[in-house]
């Protein structure tokens, strides 16, 4: 009951500092008029450091996402990331047959080809790269699972055509596909979306870079402009058939992340993630994270009854760490880690997103957030096991930032907790 009653305390004070932009002084009465009248409280203010730890960003589900990256980006501070897709084609419209309009023994006015819109560019377009546009010869499932770490063996795929990986004005590429194709599918006779999938079971891409520091393409493959088109003359004039990338399709994003040549601080972290970090690194593409735990809370309150009010923990991007081509995420966010290891939001994320906080301050390059309940929590008899603070959209946009971490010598990462006594 006395931690229920602290908890229902803590979260009506909390809704009246949030209205309040600062703490003026330490006898401020935030939320006075809340309290009973037999309660006689003192509110304080305190900066607690923080632990910060750095972690791999591992078994990251990707199957179905809204974008897909492709491409290889060399990173002076983050090392080497690749990212490549597999995804399946369907039939536009069911019953489909095209030997009855198609010549099957003269393919010269047939055409096939892959076009591909992107959303957006990371890393320098002046990067020259290879696109291979491979055919599946392994199944893949719209139900089923996948992780950052799947791959396809060299005998799960065959090399259908390699373009130069550049797009035009309009947004997109084409890449021809090659005749092979075309007789198969022409001379196929009548095709059920099934049997369609059952026989080409779908497209992975990968690419390689051959000079520059790379840069990855955000493909948009569920828009109307990403799709496999047939074109051919009948009666002369020219038809088109498209076999569309939906909803439906199986969809899967690939990632892997080479350290070798990354910044120094940065593996020394990664080697040791049960040592406290002098730096914070925040790498999206199941990259980076970083774990936050707060020991000083319960050392300075070990024995005392104490009501949070506010808590603000803010984090900044280091100097001469920022990179145009490689944008720092435009918000963060944070989760709590279970007992059992899992993760949770945090219940200041429940209470009021956008209380919470963690969008982007370009006036001081900062990240802040408001966890005056999640604190609180912990002072009621919680575990802390930890925060996990991640890039916004970490699943599919490569979102890289170094901050400073809790145990930097100068500019330490800290929080500031508006508290009460009673």
């Amino acid at each position: 009951m006395k931690n229920s009653r602290i908890l229902f305390l803590a979260i009506a004070i909390v809704l009246v500092a949030a209205t309040i932009p600062s703490c003026k002084d330490d006898n401020s009465a935030i939320g006075t008029d809340l309290m009973p009248s037999g309660d006689i409280m003192e509110f304080l203010c305190d900066t607690l450091e923080v632990e910060t730890y750095i972690t791999r960003d591992s078994h990251v589900e990707t199957q179905s996402r809204t974008i897909s990256p492709v491409g290889i980006i060399n990173d002076p501070i983050f090392g080497q990331t690749t990212a490549s897709c597999a995804f399946q084609v369907q039939l536009s419209s069911s019953n489909a047959q095209f030997n009855n309009e198609i010549d099957t023994t003269d393919l010269t006015d047939v055409n096939l080809s892959l076009q591909l819109k992107y959303a957006k560019l990371y890393g320098s377009s002046e990067s020259a790269m290879t696109i291979n546009i491979n055919r599946l010869l392994t199944d893949i499932y719209f139900d089923s699972l996948y992780y950052e770490d799947h791959s396809f063996s060299a005998a799960q795929y065959e090399l259908l055509n390699s373009a130069a990986l550049t797009f035009g004005t309009d947004s997109t590429i084409k890449i021809d596909m090659p005749e092979s194709l075309i007789k198969e599918i022409v001379r196929g006779g009548t095709w059920s979306n099934e049997t369609f999938v059952k026989q080409f079971k779908g497209i992975f891409i990968n690419t390689e870079l051959t000079s520059g520091d790379g840069c990855m393409y955000a493909l948009d493959l569920i828009g109307n402009k990403s799709k496999m088109v047939l074109s051919y003359k009948y009666n002369d004039t020219i038809r088109t058939f498209d076999f569309n990338i939906n909803e439906y399709s199986a969809r899967l994003n690939m990632y892997s992340h080479d350290y070798t040549n990354a910044d120094s601080e940065l593996k020394t972290a990664i080697d040791n993630p049960e040592t406290p970090s002098t730096n914070c690194y925040i790498q999206g593409l199941a990259g980076l994270k970083t774990k936050i735990k707060f020991p000083a809370l319960q050392t300075l309150f070990d024995s005392t009854n104490i009501i949070i009010n506010r808590a603000q923990l803010k984090v900044t991007l280091q100097e001469g760490t920022t990179l145009n081509t490689l944008p720092s995420p435009t918000a963060m966010s944070m989760t709590k880690i279970l007992a059992n290891g899992k993760f949770d939001f945090l219940e200041d994320y429940k209470s009021n997103s956008k209380y919470f906080g963690g969008s982007f301050d370009a006036t001081d390059n900062s990240y802040t957030f408001n966890i005056p309940l999640h604190l609180q929590g912990i002072l009621n008899g919680e575990s802390d096991n930890g925060i996990y603070m991640v890039a916004n959209e970490n699943r599919i946009v490569p979102y890289r930032a170094q901050l400073y971490g809790g145990s930097h010598t100068t500019n330490k990462i800290k929080i500031i907790v508006y508290y009460s006594k009673y």
